[in-house]
């Protein structure tokens, strides 16, 4: 693990990402070659799927992608809470839902400043939980996970997406190439921030494969789980559901 993949101080995570708040949208369109709305799409179909209506929390919001997409769907008298602990992602979520036409008098959105690893909602209060691109960033992911649990309305799903390693080697060694020489560079062109996107690189490379994480939601309580790889595991959604 190299210095510039501090996963044990959160303060730098969060300096990082606020630098790279207003352009943050932009870098993850070009990085991912636009494969992220795609993404971002099924990990909400993933998580509604066959499920009772009900309120969302998105840990690790960002600029608010997936709310966006979640609440469209959802009946208008859903409430949508967004927590990151980022005060600019924050700022460019209530830009961009403003643009969505979603925060409105009449809508029941919330922003959050604060830690998924001690969610400041009640037990048993939401419906859905969701985050996307976040657990790889968090100190202790298996804290995330039991406050996901807890803060779940009994039958309610926590849905992950994030970036991992392909299982196949080829197509390993392929994306390794990628993170480590070409995502630094078009992250430097995108933000000027080279530093940032080596961390990304070194957090995908660093973070747990699917699996271990998959047992880590089923340790916290999650039942039944399941995984779904995305463009031969380069991301993964994994969905848990609180049991009754």
């Amino acid at each position: 693990m190299t210095d510039t993949y501090q996963k044990q101080a959160p303060e730098t995570i969060q300096a990082m990402f606020g630098s790279i708040a207003s352009n943050y949208d932009k870098g993850n369109a070009i990085l991912s070659f636009n494969l992220h709305r795609l993404w971002n799409r099924c990990l909400v179909h993933e998580v509604r799927s066959g499920a009772e209506e009900g309120d969302l929390l998105d840990l690790c919001s960002g600029t608010g992608d997936i709310a966006i997409q979640f609440l469209r769907q959802a009946p208008a008298d859903c409430h949508g809470y967004l927590l990151d602990f980022c005060p600019e992602m924050l700022q460019e979520a209530r830009t961009k839902t403003r643009a969505a036409g979603l925060l409105q008098p009449t809508t029941h959105l919330h922003f959050i400043h604060g830690d998924a690893q001690d969610i400041a909602l009640e037990d048993n209060s939401v419906q859905f939980i969701t985050m996307a691109y976040g657990i790889r960033n968090i100190k202790d992911p298996a804290q995330a996970c039991r406050e996901a649990l807890r803060v779940l309305k009994p039958g309610g799903r926590f849905g992950i997406l994030e970036l991992t390693r392909p299982s196949n080697p080829l197509l390993r060694q392929g994306h390794g190439i990628y993170l480590k020489l070409f995502l630094p560079l078009l992250g430097r062109l995108v933000t000027s921030n080279r530093n940032a996107y080596k961390y990304l690189c070194q957090s995908i490379e660093n973070f747990i494969a699917p699996d271990e994480l998959r047992e880590i939601l089923a340790d916290s309580g999650f039942a039944p789980t399941w995984q779904r790889p995305l463009m031969g595991g380069i991301a993964t959604i994994l969905v848990g559901t609180k049991p009754h």
